[in-house]
């Protein structure tokens, strides 16, 4: 269970939030901005998720608001402890505005700490604020802006903590190195752009490019995605395809980690009827499986449980 410390620290935190600006003493808040440039979040889900009901969704807004669900804990069963691992709060729209973590274990992706808090305008996500640890002091906000056509333009990531002082060493920092009161600085800023089959994704730190990777989709006839290519600066680094089949979709993923080495493996996701993932299947080199995920649904199409290796996730609703 969650000690009351990350609630004192919400707390003082949306107080400054309220009252804090930037270093140019404007409130951080999401804007429409007047350009063209942008992308759609469901192309961004093709990118980051692959098709629909490939990468599980832990939450299906659709279902969640269907069921009027307020709230649900997540407790975690494994050999050695039973425990509440994540606490979720919605809006009547099936939203996620608060999400608590005790070491929540994500299939195939660790497991993650912190409780966040959103901000909607409708179903647009414009605003996070989240402390990553419960004993940390520094917290985290995004933002995310939209262009006049409702695509997503960019994505802010700040940090609340205390800025160097001007001209301070950065690698041997002294306490006095620092600003007395700690203030939301932005660390990085992706922006998004389309250009006829690709998605490009340019990082920003203080207002320079560090980095700027390029995704090109490819779809078949049923304009079902076919294959994704991932450019960093220029270099090929991550090719995805798709098989689809009755009930099924295999992913073939070939990564180039650091020093050119290929790491390739696959992934399968079995469907059930309504089109739901039920398991998600990653195979060795040989096609033996790896490891599994099973998932099971209540009625109203919410997820009812996990169980992946020796560990079991059982999802408990409240609702409005």
């Amino acid at each position: 269970m969650h000690s009351p410390k990350p609630n004192l620290l919400f707390l003082f935190l949306l107080l400054s939030l309220l009252s804090c600006s930037d270093n140019k003493g404007k409130y951080i808040a999401s804007q429409t901005i007047n350009s063209n440039q942008g992308v759609s979040l469901d192309t961004l889900d093709l990118i980051y998720d692959g098709p629909q009901n490939f990468t599980l969704n832990y939450f299906p807004k659709t279902a969640v608001q269907a069921a009027r669900v307020k709230a649900c804990e997540i407790i975690q069963k494994d050999s050695t402890s039973n425990r509440v691992v994540r606490k979720i709060e919605f809006d009547q729209n099936g939203n996620i505005i608060k999400d608590e973590n005790d070491f929540f274990s994500f299939w195939f992706e660790g497991t993650v700490r912190g409780t966040y808090k959103y901000l909607y305008n409708g179903n647009r996500k414009l605003k996070m604020i989240g402390i990553p640890q419960e004993d940390s002091k520094d917290s985290v906000m995004t933002v995310w802006k939209y262009n006049t056509q409702g695509l997503l333009y960019s994505r802010d990531a700040y940090q609340f903590a205390k800025r160097l002082k001007p001209g301070a060493d950065p690698h041997l920092p002294d306490p006095s190195d620092y600003e007395k009161y700690p203030t939301w600085n932005k660390q990085e800023t992706y922006r998004f752009s389309v250009t006829l089959d690709t998605v490009t994704v340019e990082t920003f730190v203080e207002d320079k490019v560090v980095n700027d990777e390029k995704h090109r989709l490819l779809f078949d006839n049923s304009k079902r995605l076919k294959a994704t290519s991932k450019f960093q600066n220029g270099s090929l680094i991550e090719t995805i395809s798709y098989i689809y089949e009755p009930n099924s979709i295999t992913g073939f993923i070939q990564r180039t980690m650091n020093g050119g080495r290929k790491w390739t493996y696959k992934s399968k996701a079995v469907l059930n009827e309504k089109g739901e993932q039920i398991e998600k299947i990653v195979f060795n080199g040989d096609g033996t499986e790896k490891v599994k995920m099973i998932v099971a649904y209540n009625d109203n199409g919410t997820i009812k449980s996990i169980m992946h290796g020796n560990t079991v996730q059982e999802f408990m609703y409240s609702y409005y």
